[in-house]
């Protein structure tokens, strides 16, 4: 009986030490911890332009990473290592220790708020939707998707595009759940999705892209009582002083012209700053 308890203690010894060797290989050689430890802060981010994407010369670059240096610099924190991820995945990197931020357009929502902590947002834009040209179906809102009979929505795993679509009604075997915006603009030009449903600054982005196959559905009506997407970042729950620094930063530069003017560039929407602002 002794041997027996024995080896299972041995096997229960090496189980838990290969469980947290695998963590610590996963997290880059160091033991994931649930707050920043101060130095190097790795922030995640995905491509979807305008929110957040690579330039030419290899620069990360959009929305949330362009108002992320700001603060960041602000607050004294860095230096930056950006960590390219697919959107869903996000998720995981930041709950597992992998990444200490994300910087990827990530909208505020009840659900991810219980999961993580944002800080104010940065950026607010309306619903959009990605059509082939001429847009076959005549779609102009999520609802018309959900009520047509075959319409195939292209939407990012994990998105509150992809929430929207489902409380509407549409079907699960017709969303098309996609990894990125690539993808989703790919299904569209091959007409495996009737849209990509997304938010109306990386819709207007992408038809940019693929001028003359496809095209914003326009006009596009936001759906009744649905609110304007917030832009935030996200923390850890526990990394109260990382996320308390960086919205302190964060509340000095919005409404700055600076702010106000990358706003505009990048067809958002400006949020006012702490006390109604500049």
């Amino acid at each position: 009986m002794r041997n027996a308890l024995g080896y299972v203690a041995v096997t229960v010894f090496f189980l838990v030490g290969g469980a947290m060797a695998l963590l610590y290989v996963r997290s880059g050689g160091r033991a994931p911890s649930p707050v920043w430890a101060g130095g190097e802060i790795r922030v995640g981010y995905s491509i979807e332009a305008p929110y957040a994407y690579r330039t030419p010369t290899g620069d990360v670059a959009g929305a949330g990473p362009e108002v992320a240096k700001v603060v960041l610099g602000q607050a004294g924190i860095g230096p930056i290592r950006w960590v390219l991820l697919d959107f869903q995945e996000a998720f995981g990197a930041l709950a597992d220790g992998r990444i200490d931020m994300i910087a990827n357009g990530l909208f505020i929502t009840p659900e991810r708020a219980r999961r993580m902590r944002f800080s104010r947002p940065y950026s607010r834009t309306r619903q959009g939707l990605l059509v082939r040209r001429g847009n076959p179906l005549d779609l102009h809102a999520y609802g018309d998707a959900a009520r047509h009979p075959t319409a195939v929505v292209a939407v990012l795993d994990g998105s509150v595009e992809q929430q929207a679509l489902s409380r509407l009604g549409l079907p699960f075997d017709r969303l098309f759940v996609v990894p990125n915006p690539a993808d989703g603009l790919a299904a569209v030009r091959a007409g495996r999705a009737d849209g990509l449903a997304l938010s109306a600054p990386t819709v207007s982005s992408l038809a940019g892209e693929a001028a003359g196959e496809v095209e914003p559905a326009s006009p596009f009506a936001q759906e009744p009582g649905a609110p304007e997407g917030e832009s935030a970042f996200a923390f850890r729950q526990e990394d109260r002083v990382l996320a308390g620094r960086v919205d302190t930063a964060l509340g000095e530069f919005l409404g700055t012209p600076r702010y106000r003017e990358d706003m505009a560039r990048l067809g958002f929407d400006a949020v006012a700053p702490p006390g109604g602002g500049r």
